[in-house]
């Protein structure tokens, strides 16, 4: 199985990419926790990323059971740990335990070069840049197979099956 997780900034593309991959490779789809976990509440806490973090894994394990020639995940606990990071200058151990443990073949970083749309989650309209380069650090710093896509929708579809269809 290859594994494709597509990770980035709020706003970058990654759900897209992610159903799009998910439909043109017909394998399954990690969506990511923290949208369902907070869709009806107004705040979270530290404590709250604990909870998504244990969760988001879980559906990671989950999905690598069911098999399967791909699987593909809009987020990672990485993108966890950058959100706390961030928000809260700290991670919790059990997050960056289960991150190192979550390894994927490809990451795919998306670029904020598309438009920023608001959503109730979303909080950082104004600094995806610093995102990015944040998450560009974390995953070259931990050596993960990860490629940047930027541009159109379909510009980014191209270059991932690029990458992915490379590692057959």
């Amino acid at each position: 199985m290859i594994k494709i997780s597509i990770i980035g900034p709020e706003s970058s593309g990654k759900s897209t990419l992610g159903v799009y991959l998910s439909r043109i490779l017909e394998c399954s789809l990690i969506l990511e926790y923290a949208r369902e976990y907070l869709k009806n509440k107004t705040s979270y806490k530290f404590s709250d990323l604990r909870k998504i973090g244990i969760k988001q894994h879980s559906y990671f394990n989950d999905r690598i059971k069911e098999g399967g020639k791909y699987l593909v995940s809009d987020t990672c606990l990485i993108d966890i740990e950058i959100w706390s990071e961030i928000k809260y200058k700290k991670v919790d151990k059990r997050i960056l335990e289960l991150s190192n443990k979550e390894i994927y073949d490809i990451y795919i970083l998306c670029s904020p070069d598309i438009p920023w749309h608001k959503d109730n989650l979303r909080e950082n309209p104004e600094n995806r840049d610093l995102i990015f380069d944040h998450f560009k650090q974390k995953v070259s710093t931990r050596k993960l197979n990860y490629h940047i896509v930027k541009g159109s929708l379909t510009e980014r579809l191209m270059s991932c099956l690029d990458i992915i269809y490379k590692i057959k």
